[in-house]
């Protein structure tokens, strides 16, 4: 069975906790996994605590899926949009 790569747009937000700082998370996403990441609007300072993201992630179901594994194994509290009928995997 071939694999899809179609490319998916899937929106997300999350949080990343102040412990978590000096992890390259997003970048990890684009270097580990493949993606094309935009960052749409964050909110993240010094000594501010948490740091708040709307990620636009660009991927094939795969990449999005192990993404988000990643992201899950980090303990990243993440809120995913409601797809539409064109991005959902």
């Amino acid at each position: 069975m071939p694999v899809d790569t179609r490319p998916i747009t899937k929106d997300i937000k999350l949080r990343i906790p102040e412990e978590l700082h000096n992890e390259p998370v997003i970048s990890n996403l684009i270097a580990r996994y493949g993606l094309v990441v935009n960052i749409v609007s964050a909110t993240l300072g010094i000594n501010a605590g948490s740091g708040w993201f709307h990620l636009s992630l660009i991927g094939n179901a795969a990449q999005l899926q192990t993404a988000l594994a990643y992201l899950n194994d980090l303990d990243i509290e993440i809120w995913e949009d409601h797809p539409d009928s064109n991005t959902a995997f």
